[in-house]
């Protein structure tokens, strides 16, 4: 894992202007966008929903709310959520986070709730990108990832960088090299063991071999320790962005209740699960689907459903050539991870569409 060090350094001056724009932020929230609840998880889920689905109000109520839960983990969270939803949407506002990320200095200055509304407005309004999610968790779940990890094992310093600056290779090739210098670690047995250490001259060359901006190198460079592995692929995605790019919008509206979004009760959630072990026990259809295939994992299964269906849904995003390769290779193979292939895939997703309103009753009944 890449250690502190590698957080940026940056310009006194840059720091200042920062700080400047976020004194002169209003922060101002209405109580009844503070969600009610005080579970984390739930906070943050309800959190990045908000953010993706642009709905601000809510992002801001719910960043001052999770912030006074655990302060620690929002900050972290909420660089996550930059990585994984804004990126190459917005390179500059990761970047801004990014600086001031643990600097608390700053936060006592301004306030840390100023602060922290400020960022969540901005992520909220900002138009996003999820190519550097899509880019990492395509390899994660790729139920071939031991073969992308023994083949790197067996590969050169120099065969490496190659790999990785070659357009030529496979994407999942070239994120697989990514992740090898980077440094990674697997969970076994309740703990984290290092599989491969971080390689910052190796991070650095490639950087330089492929021409990456100051601010895209910093970002890269940030490591786990911030970024929970989303600053691996950066690279890759910093190429494909520099091609033509489009603007997408999309309206979204509130759908919750108290505070939260529905959609915040995902899998990652002990309520989502409950959720979705109602919609198999209660509609007929949705349990029909899971005795016809036994070998799923129903709870698992419609969480990834519903997140690739409901979950992921941004209010406005960028689209650049080969990022919407991306996203469906993504999909492809964190349900393939799960069980779900061939044509069994289209039913899924045409069922949890249909049973959204369903799900959505199930949820407000669980809604504190």
């Amino acid at each position: 894992m890449t250690s502190d060090l590698f957080l940026p350094q940056v310009e006194p001056g840059h720091i200042q202007k920062l700080t400047e724009e976020i004194s002169a932020y209003s922060l101002k929230f209405s109580p009844d966008h503070v969600p009610s609840s005080s579970d984390k998880w739930v906070l943050a889920s309800n959190l990045q929903k908000s953010i993706r689905r642009g709905l601000t109000e809510t992002a801001v109520g719910t960043a001052i709310k999770l912030l006074s839960v655990d302060g620690r983990y929002f900050w972290r969270r909420l660089l996550v959520i930059a990585y994984e939803d804004v990126g190459y949407g917005n390179i500059q506002l990761c970047f801004d986070l990014l600086k001031s990320f643990r600097r608390e200095a700053m936060h006592r200055q301004l306030g840390a709730e100023r602060v922290a509304a400020y960022f969540a407005t901005a992520l909220s309004n900002a138009c996003k990108s999820r190519a550097l999610c899509d880019g990492i968790a395509m390899l994660e779940f790729n139920v071939q990832l031991g073969k992308f990890e023994q083949h790197c094992f067996g590969l050169t310093d120099s065969q490496l960088v190659d790999a990785i600056c070659d357009e030529n290779e496979s994407h999942m090739t070239r994120v697989a090299a990514l992740r090898q210098i980077c440094g990674y670690q697997e969970y076994a047995n309740g703990s984290y063991r290092s599989i491969t250490p971080a390689r910052p001259e190796l991070m650095r060359e490639v950087c330089c071999r492929l021409e990456l901006t100051t601010m895209e190198t910093t970002l890269f460079l940030s490591g786990q320790s911030a970024s929970e592995s989303l600053n691996i692929p950066l690279p890759l995605v910093a190429t494909l962005a520099r091609g033509e790019k489009s603007e997408v919008r999309s309206e979204q509206v509130y759908e919750g209740k108290n505070g939260t979004l529905f959609a915040a009760f995902d899998r990652h959630t002990r309520v989502g699960k409950r959720c979705f072990a109602r919609l198999v026990h209660d509609v007929p259809q949705v349990c029909k689907f899971f005795d016809h295939r036994p070998a799923l994992k129903p709870v698992d299964v419609l969480g990834v459903s519903v997140f690739i269906v409901e979950g992921s849904l941004l209010n406005r995003w960028v689209e650049f050539p080969q990022s919407g390769i991306l996203n469906q290779t993504f999909e492809h193979k964190v349900l393939e991870h799960f069980g779900v292939t061939g044509g069994c895939v289209h039913e899924l997703l045409s069922l949890t569409s249909d049973c959204l309103p369903m799900l959505n009753h199930i949820r407000a009944g669980s809604a504190e």
